[in-house]
């Protein structure tokens, strides 16, 4: 019994020391388009990381570095918006742990397109990487998953079969002046900005994707309603920060109105705990988006998220 003790305390130390199964590479495409924009593709490699500078964010990827042999999932990334437009590399940490468990993954720059361009953007990302020597025989886009943050995230819902209803949010706006957020600071735009019509498959077919499973950080959902809904079949990870602006009926409706109710994980802070620590720089410039409130380790609710994403598309992909 003691020596079987010994044996199973043993085993899990040991599993506890393993080293990462890969180091994070990471490159810059530029995606063809009426307005072409540049792509960061993070994937596995076995040469070690370098830290190196993009604009304020110091990132820890080996640039353009072989990647390593094998065939890996591919994860998408939708970064938020919001009216300064938004980065992917306020979410670089959590894709390069991704790329150091084996997956390869797409995130383009958005810039200032808001949502009927982001989905396109997506798809166009996905297709240039695939047609990239480097990486189409090491990507399989059979094994594909989305992640989206705030309006990323309802970009990940449509491309995962879900319709847009402006006319919804329009009318959720009306009655939630105090989520600003949603309604006139964040991804929904201008409140006082007359409502489009409802985005329907047979107006504007939007781009769809085969995904597999989507994890959601602190998503833009009351852009959809229940009908609008029903077409999103796959597992759906969804964190949501307990003091975020961003008002509780985002995860509500999709909680209520997704075929397979989604996992939700509570983490303390507010919506921008989901991203990076930000660099001194930003700092000064973006408070409200760089400092939490007092008790709540930003770096500690980023290594939790990290493990359970990975592990979550790592199940399903």
């Amino acid at each position: 019994m003691r020596m079987l003790c010994f044996l199973i305390a043993f085993s899990v130390s040991t599993a506890w020391a393993q080293p990462v199964p890969f180091h994070a590479g990471i490159t810059r495409i530029s995606v063809p388009a009426k307005e072409p924009f540049d792509t960061f593709v993070w994937y596995p490699t076995r040469a070690e990381e370098v830290q190196w500078q993009a604009g304020p964010f110091a990132v820890f990827a080996s640039r353009n570095a072989a990647i390593a042999d094998g065939e890996f999932p591919v994860v998408l990334l939708s970064h938020g918006g919001g009216r300064t437009g938004g980065s992917p590399l306020v979410l670089r940490g959590l894709a390069a742990y991704l790329a150091q468990q084996g997956f390869i993954v797409v995130s383009p720059t958005h810039g200032k397109p808001r949502l009927p361009g982001r989905p396109l953007e997506i798809k166009a990302a996905l297709e240039a990487m695939m047609a990239d020597p480097r990486f189409k025989t090491h990507a399989n886009p059979d094994r594909l998953g989305m992640l989206g943050f705030s309006l990323g995230g309802a970009v990940a819902l449509e491309l995962a079969g879900g319709v847009p209803d402006f006319r919804h949010l329009a009318a959720y706006c009306a009655t939630h002046p105090e989520d600003v957020q949603s309604c006139n600071a964040g991804p929904g735009g201008d409140r006082n900005a007359a409502p489009p019509k409802r985005v329907r498959l047979a107006d504007l077919p939007p781009p769809r994707l085969p995904l597999k499973a989507l994890a959601l950080l602190d998503p833009f959902g009351v852009l959809f309603d229940e009908d609008g809904l029903v077409a999103v079949q796959m597992p759906v990870l969804l964190f949501r920060p307990k003091h975020s602006r961003m008002g509780e009926e985002n995860t509500r409706v999709l909680a209520a109105g997704l075929p397979q109710p989604p996992q939700v994980q509570y983490v303390s802070g507010g919506h921008f705990v989901l991203t990076d620590i930000c660099p001194t720089a930003l700092k000064q410039q973006a408070p409200e988006v760089c400092e939490d409130a007092q008790g709540v380790d930003r770096g500690a609710v980023q290594a939790d998220i990290k493990v359970k994403i990975s592990e979550f598309f790592r199940d399903r992909l």
